[in-house]
């Protein structure tokens, strides 16, 4: 256990740890805090039943040996644990996928606050719980501005997308949008992240489009990017086409890093980018970027340091950590 400043707080990652990361890490410089590690007996003559008596048993232990326990992603794990008892303050963070599967089967009622990443997606918590609305608040995704930063170089047409490829992200329907721009136009499409094992199908089809359309040579998959930072760098337009996203946080990173921004209308990028980087349409999306590379140099730099300025201001990660904390240490004192 790490040796903090005050409060025993104990972590539940119902998910990955990727966007926990910097909040644990202040977690720790300021208190004694624990990750849920459970135990189970993996031998062949010990059924589902009694891990599951097991886990349990632990969750109730951990539920009572902190003072706080923070739960990253609401999920089955996050679900089960909402159902046991335990002395703990109880605090949940949920980013999009919980919106739309957990909701209804958890018991609110246990927890003491419950983290939203967007006022959209709190929108709905408070639809379908209405008699917990109160418990919820919102704090934003960030990112690290030190870590992601512009850097100025002139204008290649190079359209990034980051993320891994799922149809929800809709990389299929942006090439298909981009294969209508002008055959003059030397437009390349970086497509950074790797395909999951659940989307091998989706994988193959966007090869073989590309492949159908003879775009091989303009739409480039990287797989997974190492240096997310260089990597933004090398993006002239970054384009978010999900249908749907929590606080998509490769596209807070764009905007620090200076990307012109452009986004598919999902329900709340409207609290990230302004209304002229929001398409609806392909032919929305083929505009705005021909509008946008026909501006002189100077325009466009304003354009990339508008990006930058809205990062600043509403998502820095440094913000984000501070909320959390300051949240996590206001309901100890209850």
């Amino acid at each position: 256990m790490t040796r903090g400043l005050g409060l025993k707080i104990g972590l539940v990652l119902d998910g990955t740890d990727h966007f926990i990361k910097p909040i644990e890490a202040e977690l720790r410089r300021r208190h004694d805090v624990e990750r849920f590690a459970p135990r189970f007996v993996r031998l062949p003559f010990i059924g589902k039943r009694v891990n599951d008596w097991l886990l349990d048993r632990q969750l109730v232990w951990f539920l009572n040996h902190y003072e706080v326990v923070f739960f990253e992603w609401a999920g089955t794990l996050t679900t089960l644990a909402s159902h046991l008892p335990g002395k703990a303050k109880r605090i949940v963070r949920a980013h999009r996928t919980e919106v739309f599967s957990t909701l209804r089967a958890m018991n609110w009622s246990s927890f003491d606050a419950a983290i939203f990443v967007s006022n959209a997606m709190r929108a709905r918590f408070a639809k379908e719980c209405p008699e917990y609305e109160d418990c919820a608040v919102v704090i934003y995704n960030g990112a690290n501005l030190g870590r992601f930063a512009p850097l100025l170089k002139p204008f290649s047409w190079r359209i990034g997308m980051l993320g891994h490829l799922m149809p929800r992200k809709r990389v299929y329907d942006t090439i298909c949008a981009l294969a209508d721009l002008p055959l003059n136009i030397p437009w390349k499409l970086l497509v950074g992240g790797p395909p999951l094992d659940e989307h091998m199908d989706y994988w193959d089809a966007l090869q073989s489009l590309s492949k159908r359309v003879g775009l091989e040579e303009r739409v480039l998959f990287q797989g997974y990017i190492a240096d997310p930072a260089t990597w933004f760098q090398e993006v002239d337009v970054f384009v978010s086409a999900s249908y749907s996203e929590g606080l998509q946080v490769s596209l807070l990173e764009a905007m620090a890093s200076g990307c012109y921004c452009l986004s598919h209308c999902w329900d709340g990028v409207e609290e990230v980018l302004p209304p002229e980087n929001i398409y609806v349409t392909d032919s929305d999306l083929r505009a705005k970027l021909l509008a946008y590379a026909a501006l002189p140099e100077e325009e466009k730099r304003r354009a990339q340091a508008r990006m930058r300025e809205i990062a600043v201001e509403r998502f820095d990660e440094r913000r984000m950590v501070r909320e959390i904390i300051t949240l996590i240490e206001e309901v100890a004192k209850g």
